[in-house]
């Protein structure tokens, strides 16, 4: 926000030869995203495609399209509303916090809530499966390829780092051996749901294996599925509780608060900035000129910049003690454009959803669980760690009191 504050709404720097416009006018990201999206791709994203593949992450034009179809066809109404998996492993989760008051970092227990539709037990104490070796590969993985984004067209200096192709494939050995059960097994039965309604149980892999039968394109579609679907939700529930034990108050309002989610989206969503590519020559509607109310021209070619971040922290959109957390402010507050966690438009996150009803899930659980929270961190601010997602880089150190009894 600093560069935003100093020079205005919208800026231009050359990065190694590509002119890059930053934006956080809300104008812009509405042009960008939604009225002229289809003058809008992907830049070369090699840093993706290294340890994920092809998919919707990393593919643009029609193969984008049809990536995405296949997965916003996946994280439909029946899925994200089927909460008996989602309960089974909350109920274990839940079992590892304590009821005393004693300090606990949520941060590491939150990570190894699974996605891949058949639980890796990560939660369990004697880990029988070795997971948080996978895990810790994972986060590896991860964060060489943040490095390797941040590193541009200088990535290539990472190309002879064998512990991060190590953990790449201790990864993929483990998604390849899921990618084959679910291709010798026979299609997912069906189950009766409490309303009596017979409805498909679909799992991320189950319902992947209907549309695709290449073992590498099914790898490489769970990995682009898998990666923003655990860490969006995981970075979300993190950050709210890292709230919540710095704003006790508010705990015994969460079961009636609905805007709560919303409120740590806007202070510390999980996403920042989002980069697209001009197709073609085209406009952005503000940001030029002296007084930056003028039109912008965008040359194919260049790369605009959407910082997501910018407009939740604009104090001309929410006022002087915008980054003061007061989950009220947005009760009668209509937000199209101004507050944007997932984009908007044809780019919109898929998975939304999903996020949104599992992170609402497990919050009711622990608010019916415990009475009250406290924070254990010295450190009182947010401190960020930038990987592919935002999260806190000091974890989220809190203490919980049993309900029961009450």
């Amino acid at each position: 926000m600093e560069h935003f504050n100093k020079i205005g709404k919208a800026f231009e720097e050359n990065f190694f030869g590509t002119r890059v416009i930053n934006t956080i006018e809300v104008r812009n990201i509405q042009q960008v995203c939604a009225l002229s999206s289809g003058d809008y791709g992907k830049p070369a994203q090699n840093f993706f495609k290294e340890f994920l593949g092809d998919g919707v992450l990393s593919l643009d034009s029609k193969a984008w399209k049809h990536s995405r179809d296949i997965v916003k066809h996946i994280f439909s109404r029946a899925e994200v509303s089927d909460m008996d998996t989602l309960s089974f492993h909350v109920d274990r989760f839940l079992d590892l916090i304590p009821s005393d008051g004693s300090a606990i970092d949520l941060q590491e227990p939150l990570h190894n809530l699974f996605l891949f539709g058949q639980s890796i037990d990560a939660q369990l104490p004697d880990d029988p499966n070795n997971s948080k070796g996978l895990l810790k590969a994972f986060n590896g993985a991860l964060a060489g390829v943040g490095k390797r984004r941040s590193a541009g067209k200088l990535q290539f200096i990472y190309s002879f780092d064998r512990s991060w192709k190590r953990g790449t494939g201790r990864v993929y050995s483990y998604v390849d051996a899921h990618v084959k059960r679910v291709l010798d097994k026979e299609p997912a039965e069906e189950k009766v749901t409490s309303s009596g309604n017979a409805v498909r149980r679909h799992i991320l892999l189950n319902e992947l294996v209907q549309q695709i039968k290449d073992p590498l394109q099914l790898c490489y579609q769970i990995m682009n599925v898998f990666m923003p679907g655990r860490d969006t939700t995981f970075v979300l529930i993190a950050n709210c509780l890292f709230h919540l034990a710095r704003n006790p108050e508010i705990w015994a309002q969460l079961r009636a608060e609905k805007m709560f989610f919303k409120k740590t989206l806007r202070l510390q969503g999980p996403a920042g900035r989002s980069q697209l590519l001009a197709l073609r020559n085209t406009i952005l509607p503000v940001g030029g000129g002296p007084d930056g109310q003028s039109l912008i021209l965008v040359e194919q070619g260049d790369v605009v910049a959407l910082n997501i971040w910018g407009p939740n922290h604009d104090k001309d959109i929410w006022g002087n003690d915008v980054d003061e957390f007061k989950p009220q402010r947005l009760n009668d507050k209509r937000m199209v454009w101004e507050f944007t966690p997932f984009l908007g438009g044809p780019r919109i996150c898929p998975a939304q959803q999903q996020v949104l009803t599992q992170s609402v899930y497990l919050l009711v659980r622990m608010t019916r669980s415990f009475a009250s929270i406290e924070n254990r961190d010295t450190v009182l601010e947010y401190v960020e760690m930038v990987r592919m997602t935002t999260e806190s880089r000091n974890g989220v150190k809190v203490a919980l009191f049993s309900s029961k009894g009450e």
